[in-house]
């Protein structure tokens, strides 16, 4: 019988469930090499299952509970059933086994780091470590998000928490910050994805002394790329045109913003280069996708589908001849906290990479293969044109792709 797992997850949202936030978290486990128990939310009325996901894990998941706590992405009832039915899932699995000796937790959810800070005070012992996909309590352009919180026996204890640590709790109710600041007072590591959302998130916390205890225990680390087996865990039968150069974009695509500039630049390639390549975009809402590519007249050189499964999606990721990428917009001037989960996975794939970029940022620091900036079409123009003079891969597919 396997040995008993030491170390807790503290994961809102967790495989089997399909989320981002469920894959990263899959992939940190994996990259640890620990045997762990994993406390989630039943995400069902939220996210579907794909039981795929599973594997990111490589069989480290001893024990898994997903408690049936109110689903919702930041409203306080549902981050205190599940801290409250995660603590009580904690002491039942500590009375079967023993204590545990570590503990992580990532944001996205807030609620993860809500149930990681009350399994903290309780057991003080335990070694936190909490991650932050992107900042919570302040958006791209530093202004407050919110979600209220209540001043209950929750927050009461939480408040408590952070004074007997040393620190000045938060003044108001934004849940959002309250999650920041538990992290940051209670946690043994705090882990960011690029120096600057490490930057951005400190620079925006109430008290200098809590920032630089934050600063002084911070691990940069960006998100994980899955191991190699998985590309091939399931492959894909979705069919590609050999004499075409095929680009691969997964993820929400917004027709009037960010990659939107993409038919912009195959609007204008040169029919020669147009004839030559193909986008091929999974994201969530394809029909109406479609039907802005239709009226735009390029249903010859852009196919439109719904979201593959992960697994599926690594497969494809390997058998495109670029892979597209895109920043979030800021404003002129201000730092871009974010770098895309999707290079972490596009980067293990072994293809050529595209990043649609705003200059400086996490993602344009990268070995990109190819890189043009956001709302440059013309310069996207250009990498197109490259890209379609590439040449064939070998055990391309005959068939063409099916066309919606």
């Amino acid at each position: 019988m396997s040995a008993p797992a030491r170390r807790l997850v503290a994961s809102y949202c967790f495989p089997p469930y399909s989320d981002t936030a469920a894959v990263v978290a899959a992939k940190r486990v994996h990259d640890r090499g620990e045997p762990v128990d994993v406390i989630c939310n039943a995400m069902d009325s939220i996210r579907h299952q794909d039981p795929d996901l599973v594997r990111i894990c490589g069989g480290l998941v001893r024990r898994f509970a997903a408690v049936p706590s109110r689903t919702a992405f930041s409203s306080w009832g549902s981050i205190v059933d599940y801290q409250q039915l995660g603590l009580e899932t904690f002491v039942r699995w500590e009375s079967l086994q023993g204590e545990y000796e570590s503990l992580y937790s990532r944001a996205q959810f807030a609620a993860s780091h809500f149930l990681a800070a009350a399994l903290k005070t309780a057991r003080p012992s335990l070694h936190w470590d909490a991650e932050f996909s992107d900042p919570l309590s302040h958006d791209v352009v530093g202004q407050v998000r919110t979600a209220p919180a209540h001043d209950d026996r929750a927050l009461g204890r939480l408040r408590s928490a952070v004074e007997t640590a040393g620190f000045r709790p938060p003044a108001g109710l934004n849940a959002f910050e309250w999650c920041e600041v538990a992290a940051f007072a209670l946690a043994d590591s705090v882990m960011f994805t690029n120096p600057r959302q490490r930057d951005f998130m400190l620079e925006h916390c109430h008290d200098a002394e809590l920032a630089a205890r934050v600063e002084s225990i911070s691990v940069v680390s960006p998100h994980p790329t899955p191991p190699a087996a998985l590309y091939d865990a399931k492959p894909s039968t979705y069919q590609l045109d050999p004499g075409r150069r095929h680009i691969g974009y997964f993820g929400n695509f917004y027709a009037n913003r960010g990659v939107s500039g993409m038919l912009d630049a195959l609007a204008l390639l040169p029919r020669e280069a147009r004839d030559r390549v193909m986008l091929h975009v999974f994201t969530s809402k394809p029909d109406e996708l479609h039907e802005v590519v239709v009226a735009r007249g390029l249903a010859d050189c852009v196919r439109v589908g719904p979201f593959v499964g992960y697994l599926e999606f690594l497969a494809l990721s390997r058998r495109m001849d670029c892979l597209l990428v895109n920043d979030a917009v800021s404003p002129p001037g201000a730092p871009n906290p974010f770098l895309p989960s999707k290079w972490s996975d596009y980067r293990g794939s072994g293809t050529q990479v595209w990043g649609v970029v705003e200059e400086g940022s996490a993602l344009d620091e990268q070995p990109l293969d190819h890189r043009s900036p956001i709302e440059h079409v013309s310069a996207a123009v250009q990498v197109l044109r490259r890209i379609s003079s590439l040449p064939a891969r070998s055990g391309a597919d005959a068939l063409l792709s099916p066309s919606r």
